[in-house]
C-alpha cells in the first residue's frame, strides 16, 4: 500500500515538475516577445552588425510610462478646458460650385493664341477667337493660360463658312488645369506626400481656386491613363526581358464605397507590391489581397530571379516543376530577413543570436569585396569566397537548430535559415544578385509615407491610379529625371503617341525618345507633336517595335 501511495505521489510529482517548466518556458517566451515589441516601438531600428552588438542589452524602455502618460492625459485635460466653447451657429464656408471663374483670379496671364496656318496663307478674314483658360505651373509660380482658338470666314463657290482651328489633342479635353498643373498635384503628393487638403490650404493662400476633389478626380484620370499606357508596357518589359526582380509587399486602407442605403462602411485592407527590375525600373501594383493568384498573376510570366522574403504567396511560382532548374521563375532569398531573426534573438539575449549575427556579417563582408572584382568574375569570386563562409553558416545552423529545444526566437531564426538554405545559397549562382531585397523595402517607403500622411486611398481605382504614379517616380529618379517636368512632357506627347511604341515614353528610355523630339514642340505648352520614327535599337537590349 505505502508503495503504491509512493509511486502515485512520484507520478503526480513529475506531472507538477514538467507543467512548471512548460510554464517558465511560457513565461521566457513572453518576456522576450515583450522586450522585442519594445525595441520596436522605442529602440534604434537598425539591423546592421557593429561592434556594440558584442555588448547587446536591454533595459526597461517603459520605465517612465506611466508617468509620461499622467503628464500628456493632464495637457489634454487642461488644453479642453482652456478652449472656447464650439460655435455651432457659424454657417460654413460654401463649397463652390460649377466651373472656376478664372478671371476673377490675380494670377499674371499668359496668353497663347493658336491660328490656322493654311487657312492665313488663303488670306481667309480672321472673324474672331474662342477663349477658353487652363490653371498651369511654371517654375516660380501659378499662372493662367489663356488660350485664343482663330475662327475664319472661309468663301467657297460663293458661300461662306466659318471654321475653326483644330485644336491640339490633350489628355484633358476641355479641362481646367493645364497638364502641368496636374503634374504639380501629383509630384507635390506622391512625391513629397502632402495631402491634398494642405495643398488645398496651400493654393487657396496662392489664390489658386482648386478645392481637394478637383485635385484627386485629375490625378486618378491622370494615374489610370498612365499606368494604362506607360506603366504597363514597363510592367510586360519587366516580366519578358527582366533578369532580376526585388519584390516586396505592404498593406494599406481603402476606403470602399457607400453601401445602398447610403451608409459609410469601414476601410478595407489592400495591398502594394514593388518590383525594383535591374537598374531600369521601380515598378508598384495595387491587389486587392495579398494572395498566391496575385502573385501568379504579377510575375507568372517571369522566366528570371526573383527576390522576395519567406511568404508562402510566393511558393506558387514554385510548384510543380523540380528545383534548380530554368524552367520558370528562379527564387532568391534574403540575408537581410535572415539576419533580422537572429537580431531579434540577440536582442533577447539568446547567445545564439548573436552566433548567427557574426556568421552573416562575414557573409556581407566578403560580397562587399566582391563588388571590386569585374562583373564577369563576380560569380566565379563569390563561390569562391562567399560558398565556404556559407557552407559553415548553413552546417552550424543545421547542427544548433538539432540540439536547440522548444519554441522561440533562437529556434526560430534557425528555422528560418535552414529552411530558406536554398533560396539563400542562390546567390552565388550570378553575380548580379544582390543578398538582399532590401531595395524593394526602400522603395515602399514612398507608400508607407503616404500611408501615414493620407492615411486611406479613396476607392481601388484610386489606388491602382496611385501606384502607376509611384511607378513613374520612382523611376525617375532612378534615372535622374526631373518627375515634374517628365510628367508633364509624357502628358501632352501622349496623346499622339502610338499604341505599340509606350515603351519608348518610360522613363529609361526617355531622354533617348526626348532628343529626337521637336524642341519648339515641347517648349510649347499647347503645341502638337510629330512622333518620330522608332530607334532601330536602344541599349540594354530593348528594340523598339516597327512602325
Amino acid at each position: 500500500m505505502l508503495a503504491a501511495l509512493q509511486a502515485e505521489l512520484a507520478a503526480v510529482r513529475s506531472e507538477t515538475a514538467a507543467k512548471v517548466a512548460t510554464l517558465e518556458d511560457t513565461i521566457t517566451g513572453l518576456a522576450h516577445e515583450n522586450a522585442l515589441l519594445k525595441r520596436r516601438l522605442y529602440g534604434n531600428r537598425t539591423e546592421r552588425s557593429h561592434t556594440s552588438e558584442l555588448q547587446l542589452t536591454i533595459g526597461d524602455l517603459l520605465a517612465d510610462e506611466t508617468k509620461l502618460q499622467a503628464e500628456l492625459d493632464a495637457a489634454v485635460t487642461k488644453a479642453e478646458e482652456e478652449a472656447p466653447p464650439a460655435d455651432d451657429t457659424k454657417p460654413g464656408k460654401p463649397r463652390p460650385h460649377g466651373r472656376r471663374n478664372l478671371f476673377a483670379s490675380k494670377l499674371p496671364r499668359i496668353l497663347v493664341e493658336i491660328v490656322h496656318e493654311e487657312l492665313e496663307e488663303r488670306g481667309c478674314r480672321r472673324i474672331g477667337f474662342e477663349e477658353s483658360k487652363h490653371l498651369t505651373f511654371r517654375p516660380g509660380g501659378w499662372a493662367v493660360l489663356v488660350k485664343r482658338v482663330a475662327r475664319y470666314e472661309v468663301i467657297e463657290d460663293g458661300a461662306a463658312t466659318v471654321v475653326s482651328t483644330p485644336q491640339p489633342e490633350t489628355l484633358f479635353p476641355r479641362a481646367l488645369l493645364h497638364t502641368s498643373a496636374v503634374a504639380h498635384l501629383i509630384t507635390s503628393k506622391f512625391g513629397l506626400g502632402v495631402p491634398h487638403y494642405r495643398l488645398e490650404q496651400e493654393l487657396a493662400d496662392q489664390d489658386v481656386p482648386i478645392d481637394r476633389g478637383l485635385m484627386s478626380r485629375y490625378v486618378e484620370h491622370a494615374g489610370n491613363t498612365l499606368g494604362a499606357t506607360i506603366v504597363h508596357a514597363m510592367w510586360r518589359d519587366a516580366i519578358e526581358h527582366g533578369h532580376v526582380i526585388s519584390t516586396d509587399a505592404t498593406g494599406a486602407l481603402i476606403q470602399p464605397a457607400k453601401a445602398k442605403d447610403g451608409k459609410s462602411m469601414g476601410c478595407k485592407k489592400g495591398h502594394f507590391f514593388t518590383a525594383v527590375v535591374d537598374a531600369d525600373a521601380v515598378l508598384f501594383a495595387y491587389v486587392e489581397q495579398h494572395t498566391s493568384e496575385a502573385v501568379q498573376q504579377l510575375f507568372g510570366g517571369f522566366r528570371g530571379y526573383l527576390q522576395a522574403d519567406a511568404s508562402a504567396v510566393y511558393d506558387i511560382l514554385d510548384r510543380g516543376r523540380p528545383r534548380d532548374t530554368d524552367d520558370g521563375v528562379k527564387l532568391v532569398g534574403c540575408f537581410a530577413h535572415c539576419r533580422r531573426y537572429f537580431f531579434e534573438a540577440a536582442i533577447c539575449r539568446y547567445p545564439v543570436g548573436l552566433q548567427g549575427l557574426m556568421r552573416i556579417r562575414a557573409i556581407y563582408a566578403a560580397d562587399r569585396a566582391g563588388r571590386r572584382v569585374p562583373r564577369a568574375e563576380r560569380a566565379a569570386f563569390r563561390r569562391a569566397h562567399l560558398g565556404p563562409l556559407m557552407d559553415e553558416f548553413f552546417t552550424w545552423a543545421r547542427a544548433t537548430r538539432a540540439i536547440t529545444p522548444g519554441r522561440n526566437l533562437a529556434t526560430k531564426a534557425l528555422g528560418y535559415a535552414v529552411n530558406q538554405e536554398a533560396e539563400l545559397r542562390r546567390v552565388l549562382d550570378d553575380g548580379d544578385l544582390p543578398l538582399d531585397n532590401t531595395r524593394a523595402e526602400r522603395a515602399l517607403r514612398k507608400i508607407v509615407v503616404g500611408r501615414k500622411n493620407w492615411m486611406f486611398y479613396g476607392t481601388d481605382t484610386h489606388a491602382e491610379a496611385a501606384a502607376a504614379i509611384f511607378s513613374l517616380l520612382a523611376s525617375c529618379r532612378l534615372h535622374r529625371l526631373d518627375p515634374f517636368q517628365y510628367l508633364d512632357e509624357v502628358m501632352r506627347v501622349l496623346p499622339y503617341w502610338p499604341d505599340e511604341r509606350y515603351l519608348e515614353l518610360a522613363p529609361k528610355h526617355w531622354s533617348s525618345t526626348r532628343s529626337r523630339l521637336n524642341a519648339d514642340e515641347l517648349a510649347g505648352p499647347l503645341s502638337g507633336f510629330q512622333v518620330p520614327p522608332p530607334p532601330a535599337l536602344v541599349s540594354d537590349g530593348f528594340t523598339a517595335p516597327a512602325p
